[in-house]
């Protein structure tokens, strides 16, 4: 039973893990030495890569600057996303240990935890939620091909038709530079947008575990009070009886802090570097905003930079807010249990006592502390977003 749980739950990210491997993004917490040494020559290519990418974009803001706002807007937006993404990788590479350990902790931590029946019902979620990060990668994948291939049907094979404005150089006139240029742009969107969904999916299957344990750890909890009252009814109360609930209430304190111990440890991971994905992808709302609305005739092209910017930020505020409210049940299953406790020792009652008060500070991640990952700051973001964006629009307009 104990082993059975830790794979079901290490599965959830297993392949996720492979991916990011794969990619130069993280490397596997299990991988040899040539496995390694392979990662970090990929992790310092596609590092190369996009910080080309980003001085490109960056002589194209200076190079130009505002007078055409609709190709500084533009730039802006490519800048601020890709460096985004290279602080990201800088971030995964000072913080590797951490995130393995964190991985490997959500993996193994709650096999003892678990019955036959948790695990089922853990292996059925876990199923279901790497089908809905297979339909979100696809997602993405579609997304990032329809902005590539969007501006060569457009356009055709010519400077207009590569996907972003870059200072180059050489000519892109060309079919053969084109094609060169035209695949590294597409790299570009794949890594930087794909891969980071994919980081993103590796960070949400976490707090979906996590989450998943607090409903094992509520059911726990509620099943509890379901044999107490049966034990009250039937009239039979014993020494052994007494010991079964002690050891009981013993492994929900202990399930209850190796959660808190593994949302704090996530806290500590991904606080800085969701506070930063955040305030980027608010910014690149605003500029898409501001594209979309100038260039109608290219809305579906921005629309396909948008929609990911959006998706990337709304799976991470749908699962921390699931997180919080799962938390917040737990708090209510102990709350229903006391009643039924009534003739047992101070000592029991006290120890449910604690578990009650710490539940009812909801566990939560947080952007670096200023705000919680949640739909209200989902919504909260859009507004700021569109608010900056009417700004910008009047601005031009005048």
């Amino acid at each position: 039973m104990a082993a059975a749980a830790p794979e079901s739950s290490g599965g959830d990210v297993e392949y996720l893990l492979r991916l990011l491997h794969w990619s130069g993004t993280l490397r596997h917490p299990r991988a040899g030495r040539g496995a390694s040494l392979a990662f970090y020559a990929r992790n310092a290519a596609v590092a190369t890569a996009v910080l080309l990418f980003v001085l490109s974009q960056a002589a194209v803001i200076l190079g130009e600057g505002p007078a055409d706002l609709d190709r500084f807007t533009r730039a802006l937006c490519f800048f601020n996303t890709s460096l985004t993404w290279l602080l990201r990788l800088a971030h995964v590479a000072l913080r590797e240990k951490q995130f393995h350990a964190i991985a490997l902790q959500v993996g193994s931590d709650f096999g003892e935890f678990l019955t036959p029946r948790d695990a089922e019902t853990l292996g059925r979620r876990g199923r279901a939620l790497r089908r809905f990060v297979l339909a979100y990668l696809c997602f993405g994948v579609a997304a990032g091909a329809g902005w590539d291939v969007f501006p060569v049907v457009r356009h055709g094979v010519c400077g207009d038709g590569l996907p972003f404005h870059m200072a180059l150089p050489y000519r892109v006139d060309r079919p053969l530079p084109f094609a060169a240029t035209w695949f590294y742009c597409f790299c570009m969107t794949m890594h930087v947008a794909v891969v980071t969904m994919v980081f993103d999916s590796f960070n949400v299957s976490l707090m979906a575990q996590l989450r998943q344990q607090l409903s094992v750890l509520s059911g726990n909890i509620r099943s509890l009070a379901d044999e107490q009252r049966r034990t009250a009814s039937s009239g039979v109360d014993s020494p052994e009886h007494t010991e079964r609930v002690r050891y009981r209430i013993r492994t929900i304190v202990r399930h209850h802090q190796a959660i808190i111990r593994n949302v704090e440890s996530l806290e500590k991971c991904l606080g800085d570097m969701l506070l930063g994905q955040s305030l980027s992808i608010g910014a690149s709302i605003c500029f898409q905003l501001f594209q979309s609305a100038e260039s109608l005739a290219e809305a579906g092209k921005f629309g396909c930079y948008l929609s990911v910017m959006l998706a990337q930020l709304f799976v991470y505020c749908w699962f921390g807010d699931d997180l919080i409210t799962e938390s917040e049940k737990v708090s209510a299953a102990v709350y229903s249990v006391v009643p039924s406790l009534q003739g047992c020792p101070t000592s029991v009652k006290r120890s449910l006592l604690l578990v009650m008060r710490r539940a009812q500070r909801p566990l939560r991640l947080t952007a670096g502390g200023f705000f919680d990952l949640s739909r209200e700051s989902f919504v909260q973001v859009l507004n700021v977003s569109y608010s900056f964006f009417a700004i910008l629009r009047n601005f031009k307009e005048e």
